[in-house]
């Protein structure tokens, strides 16, 4: 019997990785590095774990009208490869409507 690294590199060719992202963990007013630009990211999961919203956009111009809303305590934005293209490899930057703002990242990357 396959383990499912295998059936994922039968099917699609390529080994992965999940892991918690590196940065991310905290998000303030000011703008913060969310996801690091990653050409191997195949798919990420952002969660707003805070009580105030987190606004996400893959530039650095992100702000509370510029950007993509989390709303507070679960908010969540999905990126992946094959619905969202290149944007799911792209830097990801955030900012809060307080500094401290608990977010959970995880990525998928092909190694």
């Amino acid at each position: 019997m396959a383990n499912l690294a295998d059936v994922l590199e039968a099917r699609f060719g390529v080994r992965t990785e999940a892991r918690a992202s590196a940065v991310g963990f905290n998000v303030d007013i000011a703008r913060t590095s969310v996801l690091r630009n990653d050409p191997a990211r195949l798919a990420a999961v952002i969660v707003n774990l805070s009580a105030v919203a987190v606004f996400l956009a893959p530039d650095p111009l992100v702000s509370a009208t510029h950007g993509i809303r989390l709303a507070a305590n679960g908010g969540s934005l999905i990126l992946t490869w094959d619905t969202d293209f290149d944007v799911t490899a792209w830097e990801w930057f955030g900012v809060a409507d307080a500094d401290n703002a608990d977010v959970y990242t995880l990525e998928v990357i092909a190694r």
